[in-house]
């Protein structure tokens, strides 16, 4: 039908019969039309999400964020989901729940959840030594397995990615790992810990080789295409990706400015994804019930790891499980780089999930999702902050 009418119009056209303004009309009619953003208020949590947008503008004023996106589920269901500020202040391009924002150390909890399906696959063991698996890397003065690198405790230090971004000597994956291959340990293992990239890392080159498949696209087909999260993918600055935020960061003076240009793709498991505040929402209701993932995968993520010494740790594979002031559990991940930030919090109790994404890095810890949580917590289980202890002699004594 649509070659028949192209046909007319040409025939007219030919003719000299068809006007100008009627061609333009006609062409705009044929014309994809691109959806509205897909902005979700449910009305029920009306005052909540009022309050929220409250917290958003506040701090795009006080940490000098350009553009920023939240989502908030509860029991499944998105109840809010919008952008704030702009996904590219040059030429004003408001963010949107579809803007893709850098999300930094979150990424650590998608290694984290690829290294759990493939144990459920039979394809590893968190408990067995690295070498196991890769018997050629050279060895450090102390045997150590996955589990602990995931919980950050097999011995690596505390190392800056977001520091590191420039250097342009690493092409890839492998040779990251091979500039700290003959580094020894900081520490035995599980004797301390410390949230390693390095570390992290390794378990994507341990899960590149065992299945003999690139980690982008390893990650794509087990991890994010299953779950439906498509908005999720490895940040290529030689692709155009659609909705990709541009990133800022503050100089010494403490203006917001372009960020440099940079490569995450070497440290893919550490640093390297784009996402959005609804990606990240979706992963956290994954993992609300065992589903996609099993009973066993759920008790890795959300099981404190213990010391050699009996000090209970925050940190489960690739969490970290909180509590808030009314002892509501939490598990979190959070993120900052050069130019992005993301955070990610999960109230399993009360099945609220809230995820933020900004385009510039958050190092001191200052995107507002806490304060978002505390504000549907108290329309869905309101609880009472701890009184401040009595002291001993304040305390009330006995009748008996």
């Amino acid at each position: 039908m649509m070659k028949t009418r192209q046909l007319k119009i040409s025939e007219l056209l030919r003719k000299g019969m068809l006007p100008i303004t009627l061609i333009l009309l006609i062409f705009s009619s044929c014309s994809t039309k691109k959806p509205n953003s897909r902005v979700v208020l449910n009305k029920q949590y009306k005052d909540e999400i009022l309050a929220g947008r409250e917290d958003l503008k506040m701090h795009l004023i006080t940490a000098s964020t350009t553009g920023i996106s939240v989502a908030v589920s509860i029991d499944g269901e998105m109840v809010w989901s919008e952008g704030m500020g702009y996904a590219d202040k040059e030429v004003l391009a408001p963010a949107k729940p579809e803007t893709k924002f850098r999300i930094g150390r979150t990424t650590h909890m998608l290694t984290a959840m690829l290294i759990a399906k493939l144990q459920e696959e039979g394809k590893l063991n968190v408990q067995d030594s690295f070498y196991k698996y890769i018997p050629e890397f050279p060895k450090k003065q102390f045997d150590f397995n996955l589990y602990q690198l995931g919980v950050y405790s097999a011995g690596f230090n505390e190392d800056e990615l977001s520091k590191l971004a420039t250097h342009e000597e690493y092409i890839n994956l492998k040779e990251y790992i091979q500039s700290q291959a003959t580094d020894t340990l900081a520490y035995p293992p599980n004797e301390y810990y410390a949230v390693s990239d390095y570390g992290m890392a390794m378990l994507g080159i341990l899960a590149e080789d065992i299945t003999e498949t690139n980690f982008a696209k390893l990650m794509k087909e087990t991890i994010l295409d299953t779950l439906g999260l498509h908005e999720t993918v490895i940040d290529n600055p030689l692709l155009i990706t659609e909705n990709r935020a541009a990133p800022y960061y503050q100089n010494y003076i403490a203006q917001v400015v372009n960020a440099p240009a940079i490569d995450l793709r070497y440290c893919a498991p550490a640093h390297g994804y784009l996402s959005t505040a609804d990606d990240l929402n979706k992963l956290g209701q994954a993992i609300l019930k065992a589903g996609f993932f099993s009973q066993e995968s759920l008790d890795l993520f959300f099981t404190k790891n213990v010391l050699n010494n009996g000090f209970e740790t925050n940190r489960g594979f690739g969490w970290w499980i909180s509590e808030d002031m009314a002892g509501r559990k939490i598990y979190v991940q959070a993120g900052s780089t050069v130019g992005g930030s993301s955070m990610l919090a999960v109230y399993p109790e009360q099945k609220l999930v809230v995820s933020l994404c900004a385009n510039i890095s958050d190092d001191l810890g200052q995107l507002p999702g806490q304060k978002i949580a505390n504000t549907f917590l108290a329309k869905i289980d309101p609880r009472k902050q701890p009184e401040e202890p009595v002291s001993k002699e304040e305390k009330p004594t006995s009748n008996e």
